[in-house]
C-alpha cells in the first residue's frame, strides 16, 4: 500500500529476487504500470519481491513500499518499456528474458542465446521502446573484472532476436541508464567508482569522468523526467546499498542524499517517459495588493507529441489573475483578468521543456503562508491522466509551492518616548515597530519624511504612516521631556581592608518611575548583587566600582566610587615553643597573621632533614591545625627544627617563608 506519508519525490519500486531455478510461467493477462517518474529496482531476497521507492517527507529515508512479495522469479538487468509500459528483464542464471507488470506479476517470454558465463546485471531499454540493452560481465578466477559483451533484445521482434557486440573492457557495471533527453546511455563502474557512458552501437566505454569515490558500489541506476541521475549504492567497501545519490550526469560528481534500507544485489530501472508539472513563484516572499509570478515547467519526455492539455491552477484564496507573461505553447487561455483561476486549454506540447509564466495579485490578504497545487488535465491512461504540480524547492514530490505574505501585525500603536535631560534630539524609529518584513515598507510622517525615522528635539505628538502594498499600519509618538540622575552613598576613595566587604548604597533622584540597577564588577564575584539598588563589594584590589541606572524611559546616570584595598600580608612565627606548656597558645608551632590568610603548607624538619611534620590547607591563627611537638605519636627531644611555609593571599599572590624554630621541655 503506498502510504501517504511517504513523499513521491522519488517514486520507484525495488525488485527483490531470490536464486530459485526459474518458473515457466504459463501466459497471462499483464496489468501495464502508468508511466508518472517512477524508479524500478531489483533486489534478492527470499522469496523476490517487487517495491517502491519514496522518500518519507517526516524522515527524509528511502523507504521501501511492497508491490509483490513474492514475484517468484529471479531478475536483473531491468529496464523500463515506455511504449507498452512494462519492464523487461533478465533471469541471469539461465539468461530467460522475463516481463513485469504493475502487479509485480512475472512472464517469461523467451529463452535468449546469451553466454551464461558472463554475469548479467546491467540493463535498460532505449529511449524508443526497440531495444532491451544489457552488459554482460565476466569474473575470470584471478585478476580484475571486465565488461564482457553488450547485447541487445529486439522487442519488437515476436522472436525476440539477440544482437551481441563483444566490449572486453575492464570495468564493473552493475546497472545501466539511458537519458530521457539525450539519449545517452550512462553506467556505473564500481570498480572504480566513475560514472562511465556506453555507445549502444559499439559497446565502447568511455572513463571520461574522474571518481567520485562514492558511492562504492551500486546497483541501481536512473534518471528522472528532468534528467537527472540517481544511485542507491554502498558508502563503504563493505557496507550495504542503502544510500540514494544524485549524480551529475555532466561533471560525474556524486552528492548523497537519503538513506535507507539494505538493498543487496540491486538492479534500478525507471520511467522517465513521462510528463511532469513544476510551479515555483518569485518572489517568494511578498505583501498584500502586490504582483508576483508563477512559473509552470511542463517537461514532455514521452517520446511524442501530447495533444489536447489542459493546465488548471486554483488561486490561493483572495489571489487573482492579471495576465499571461509567457507562453511558448499557445492554447486557449480561459482566465480574465480578476479571476481566482489560471486555465489554459487544448494546448498541443512537444517534446521537450517549456515554461509558462503568469502574473498574480496577492490582493488584500492577511500575513501568513499560501499554499496551492496547479495540475496538468487530457494526459492518456497511460501517463496517469491528470499531473499534479511539484515544487522543485523541496525534498518532497508533487508538493504545494508556497508563498510567504508579510503583513502588519497591528493598526495602530501607540508608544511614549522620552527626550532625555541633556540629549539635543531623540529618533523615532518606525522600521524597528514594523517588526521583521520586508525591506518595501513606505514611511509617511506628518511633516513629509519619506524616512524609516525621525530626529525630533522638542516633546509633543508624533504620527507616521506604514504602508506594505494595500496594508497599512499607523505608528502615534508621545515625546516628553525626562530625567534620572545617581548617586553611590558613601565617601569616595575609602580604604578597606584586603579580605573585608563594604556596602555601596544609591541615591536616585529626578524620577519616580521605574528603575534598573547595574552595576559593573571588574572582579568577577566581588559583588554580591550586580542588579540591586544597593550591594555589598568584596574587591581583593583597588577598584572602581560603577552603577548605571536607567528609567523606564530609557533615560540613563550613572555613578562610580573607587575604593582602596589595604592589604596586610604580615605573616608571623613563633621562634620557640613549649609542648604541654601551662599556656596552650605557646604550646604548639602555628603562624600567625592576617584572618584570610591560607598557608598551603607547613612542613616541619629535624636537623638531618627528616620530614616530622607536614600539613596541608590550614588558617592561620588556628594553634590546633600547627605541630605539637610530637613525631609518630612520640615526643621529640629539646633542639632546633627547621619549617617551611607556602603562603597564599586572598589577591592571588603567593609567598615562601622559612626558618627554624626552639622546641623547650
Amino acid at each position: 500500500m503506498r502510504s501517504a506519508l511517504l513523499s513521491r519525490w522519488m517514486r520507484g519500486c525495488f525488485l527483490v529476487i531470490t536464486l530459485s531455478a526459474i518458473a515457466q510461467t504459463r501466459l497471462i493477462a499483464q496489468t501495464p504500470f502508468t508511466c508518472e517518474d517512477q524508479f524500478f529496482l531489483t533486489l534478492s531476497t527470499t522469496p523476490p519481491s517487487l517495491n517502491e521507492v519514496l522518500i518519507d517527507p517526516q524522515t527524509n529515508a528511502v523507504v521501501f513500499v511492497n508491490i509483490n512479495s513474492n514475484v517468484a522469479i529471479d531478475v536483473n538487468a531491468a529496464g523500463y518499456r515506455s511504449t507498452d509500459n512494462f519492464i523487461y528483464c533478465i533471469n541471469p542464471f539461465n539468461g530467460a528474458l522475463v516481463r513485469l507488470d504493475a502487479s509485480g506479476q512475472a512472464q517469461v517470454l523467451a529463452q535468449l542465446p546469451l553466454n551464461l558465463s558472463n554475469s548479467y546485471f546491467a540493463g535498460d531499454v532505449t529511449p524508443d521502446g526497440r531495444y532491451l540493452v544489457i552488459v554482460g560481465t565476466f569474473y575470470p578466477p584471478l585478476g580484475e573484472a571486465s565488461a564482457a559483451d553488450l547485447v541487445r533484445i529486439d522487442l519488437e521482434d515476436p522472436n525476440y532476436s539477440v544482437t551481441t557486440i563483444p566490449i572486453n573492457q575492464p570495468a564493473q557495471i552493475f546497472d545501466i541508464a539511458f537519458h530521457p533527453v539525450t539519449d545517452v546511455l550512462y553506467g556505473y563502474d564500481s570498480g572504480t567508482q566513475r560514472l562511465v557512458r556506453i555507445d549502444p552501437a559499439t559497446g565502447n566505454i568511455s572513463f571520461s569522468f574522474p571518481s567520485s569515490g562514492v558511492p562504492f558500489s551500486t546497483g541501481s541506476l536512473f534518471f528522472d523526467a528532468y534528467g537527472n541521475l540517481f544511485a542507491y549504492g554502498s558508502p563503504t567497501f563493505t557496507g550495504p546499498q542503502n544510500r540514494l545519490y544524485s549524480i551529475d550526469p555532466v561533471t560525474g560528481a556524486s552528492t548523497p542524499l537519503f538513506d535507507g534500507p539494505d538493498a543487496e544485489a540491486s538492479d534500478g530501472c525507471s520511467c522517465p517517459y513521462t510528463i511532469a508539472l513544476t510551479k515555483t513563484v518569485q518572489p517568494q516572499q511578498a505583501f498584500p495588493c502586490s504582483d508576483v509570478e508563477y512559473t509552470f515547467e511542463i517537461v514532455n519526455t514521452s517520446q511524442r507529441l501530447q495533444e489536447g492539455i489542459r493546465l488548471e491552477d486554483e488561486l490561493p484564496a483572495g489571489f487573482t489573475f492579471v495576465s499571461v507573461s509567457e507562453n511558448p505553447l499557445g492554447g486557449n487561455v480561459l482566465s480574465h483578468p480578476g479571476d481566482s483561476f489560471f486555465a489554459l486549454d487544448d494546448v498541443d506540447l512537444p517534446e521537450g521543456r517549456f515554461e509558462i509564466k503568469i502574473i498574480v495579485n496577492t490582493g488584500s490578504v492577511p500575513a501568513g503562508i499560501y499554499r496551492n497545487q496547479a495540475v496538468l488535465k487530457n494526459l492518456p491512461a497511460s501517463l496517469g491522466s491528470t499531473r499534479l504540480s511539484d515544487n522543485p524547492l523541496t525534498r518532497v514530490k508533487d508538493d504545494s509551492t508556497d508563498i510567504v505574505i508579510y503583513a502588519f501585525t497591528f493598526d495602530t500603536a501607540a508608544l511614549t518616548v522620552a527626550l532625555c535631560e541633556g540629549a539635543e534630539s531623540v529618533r523615532l524609529n518606525a522600521k524597528s515597530v514594523a517588526g521583521f518584513l520586508p525591506g518595501n515598507i513606505a514611511y509617511s510622517w506628518q511633516d513629509g519624511s519619506r524616512l524609516s525615522y525621525l530626529d525630533v528635539t522638542e516633546p509633543g505628538d508624533y504620527e507616521v504612516v506604514l504602508s506594505l502594498g494595500c496594508d497599512t499600519a499607523y505608528v502615534l509618538y508621545t515625546v516628553k521631556y525626562s530625567s534620572i540622575s545617581v548617586s553611590i552613598s558613601g565617601e569616595n576613595e575609602t580604604t578597606i581592608g584586603l579580605g573585608d566587604s563594604l556596602y555601596l548604597g544609591t541615591n536616585v533622584f529626578n524620577t519616580e518611575q521605574q528603575v534598573i540597577y547595574q552595576w559593573s564588577d571588574p572582579q568577577p564575584g566581588s559583588l554580591r548583587c550586580p542588579d540591586c539598588p544597593g550591594t555589598w563589594a568584596r574587591p581583593f584590589n583597588d577598584m572602581i566600582y560603577t552603577v548605571r541606572v536607567q528609567n523606564e524611559l530609557g533615560c540613563v546616570d550613572s555613578a562610580s566610587i573607587q575604593l582602596f584595598v589595604e592589604k596586610n600580608k604580615n605573616v608571623f612565627f613563633p621562634n620557640v615553643f613549649k609542648p604541654a606548656s601551662d599556656n596552650e597558645a605557646n604550646g604548639y608551632f602555628y603562624p600567625f597573621g592576617d584572618t584570610y590568610t591560607l598557608v598551603s603548607s607547613l612542613s616541619v624538619f629535624s636537623r638531618w632533614g627528616e620530614l616530622l611534620f607536614d600539613a596541608r590547607d590550614i588558617a592561620v591563627n588556628d594553634m590546633l591545625s600547627g605541630w605539637d611537638g610530637t613525631f609518630r605519636g612520640e615526643p621529640m627531644p629539646p633542639g632546633v627544627y627547621t619549617w617551611v611555609a607556602q603562603i597564599a593571599f586572598l589577591d592571588g599572590e603567593r609567598f615562601t617563608y622559612a626558618g627554624d624554630v626552639t622546641l623547650v621541655r
